[in-house]
């Protein structure tokens, strides 16, 4: 995979037993993924997503360049934003990636995190649904989440409803799922989809997205790691 330590990123999560092939065959359908990375590069890159760390928690990962409906899936904001759309001529894997691209992964175990372990970094603090309060002192809570003994759950500290991962609103800084769609380098939100390209997601998945940003000061443990 791409070195993409902090980098911006734009991602969709969702929970599906959908096939991965057949997501990957979905998403190149509507042409908003196109070919491989290796593919379109020279074979200075290669591709590992067939040698994922067991310890990971990544199944399946694959790196494309954008698709021919990428641009008119996802709208960016801003005065004349430019985005570098083409890999370089020679890449490496361990390079890293200055320019946009996507990466398809899927999760071992549905309702993963995509901040695993990670969550008291995060800058933006989530609210509980019920009571729509932000979780105060979140620090100390976000503990709660990956210690297995509170079967990964915390209690909200303002309406005392024990909560789960899907319990809280994630206010768009990380989200859930089992299938992760990650489109690298693009500046929080900058790149906002469009209701048309959501819909696109459902009926591919038959499943509900959700989408988010996250940017440098954190890097990604459960993606970055593979």
């Amino acid at each position: 995979m791409l070195n993409t330590d902090g980098q911006y990123r734009l991602v969709f999560c969702t929970n599906t037993e959908l096939h991965y092939g057949a997501l990957l065959k979905g998403l190149n359908e509507i042409a908003f993924i196109g070919k491989t990375i290796s593919e379109s590069r020279t074979d200075t890159y290669s591709e590992r997503a067939a040698n994922i760390p067991v310890n990971s928690g990544v199944d399946k990962a694959r790196e494309y360049c954008v698709g021919e409906s990428f641009l008119s899936s996802i709208t960016f904001m801003g005065c004349s934003p430019y985005i570098e759309l083409e890999p370089p001529e020679q890449l490496l894997a361990t390079d890293t990636a200055n320019f946009c691209f996507i990466r398809v992964s899927t999760t071992s175990q549905t309702n993963m995190a995509y901040h695993e372990e990670q969550f008291e970094l995060l800058k933006t603090i989530p609210r509980c649904k019920h009571c729509r309060k932000i979780i105060s002192d979140w620090p100390l809570k976000a503990q709660s989440l990956n210690t297995t003994s509170n079967n990964n759950r915390l209690t909200c500290p303002n309406c005392d409803v024990v909560l789960t991962r899907n319990d809280l609103d994630w206010r768009k800084a990380s989200g859930v799922g089992n299938v992760f769609v990650e489109v690298l380098n693009v500046y929080l939100q900058e790149a906002v989809p469009t209701d048309a390209f959501l819909l696109q997601l459902e009926m591919i998945t038959s499943s509900t997205w959700q989408y988010f940003y996250t940017d440098s000061n954190i890097k990604t443990k459960l993606l970055d790691s593979v």
